[in-house]
């Protein structure tokens, strides 16, 4: 072996010796090439996404063709405060709107997507002076509520009022909602609140509003033994 090729191997060590920390800044992803073929597009899975305080994300860009993957991502938030980044990795920090984007380093492709981090879907009920219950059977494009996978929420507008949760009596499934309101069911203003009801897919990161409302009347809806039904 020459002097010359014992030189470009020991530099081709020395590279790929620097190659972990080149590609361990913030917002980098490290993906591999394939230099016989050349993506012409790169897009993310959808135009807006919905997570909640707390969560974290992963996003993965998919390239056309289908079969290539190619060099490194570079990914920024348009608001850290809300949003903040990690390679692909997104941290939800407060409620708002984030724009998120990602560029190819290697072919200048890019796409981007919005972020809306919502308040966590906890029961709030107990923040309002009057309430009102629901006790339902909720179905799910045919399939029975799952809290494993997903969330309930009562809403008057896209103010949070209160939180589905799974309850059993005598071995029957059934949800519970506690529902609050800043308003008495007789108003001297003649104000009306109307709920509607939402669920959210935690690993779709998206939700869905149910078509059935309750006008708010501090009554009980449902009982134990005949359900209101809440269905899509």
């Amino acid at each position: 072996m020459t002097k010359i090729q014992i030189m470009k191997k020991n530099i081709y060590k020395a590279l790929l010796a620097l190659l972990p920390f080149l590609t361990a800044s913030c917002g980098l992803m490290e993906m591999d090439e394939q230099a016989d073929i050349v993506a012409t597009q790169m897009s993310l899975q959808r135009d807006t996404l919905y997570t909640m305080v707390g969560d974290r994300i992963e996003l993965t860009p998919v390239f056309t063709p289908d079969s290539v993957t190619v060099g490194d991502v570079l990914w920024t938030s348009s608001a850290d405060s809300v949003l903040s980044v990690s390679n692909n990795v997104f941290t939800a920090l407060s409620e708002g709107w984030a724009l998120v984007r990602a560029v190819s380093v290697m072919r200048h492709l890019e796409d981007s997507c919005r972020v809306c981090v919502m308040r966590r879907w906890n029961s709030t009920a107990r923040e309002y002076p009057y309430e009102m219950m629901v006790y339902a059977r909720v179905t799910i494009h045919g399939q029975p509520f799952n809290p494993e996978t997903m969330m309930l929420g009562a809403f008057v507008g896209d103010e949070m009022r209160g939180a589905g949760e799974l309850m059993e009596w005598k071995e029957r499934q059934y949800v519970r909602f506690r529902i609050g309101s800043d308003i008495a069911y007789y108003d001297p203003d003649g104000i009306e609140e109307t709920v509607t009801f939402r669920v959210y897919y935690r690993q779709e990161l998206r939700y869905e509003t149910f078509p059935q409302t309750i006008g708010f009347d501090g009554e009980a809806h449902g009982t134990l033994s005949s359900l209101f039904e809440i269905y899509n």
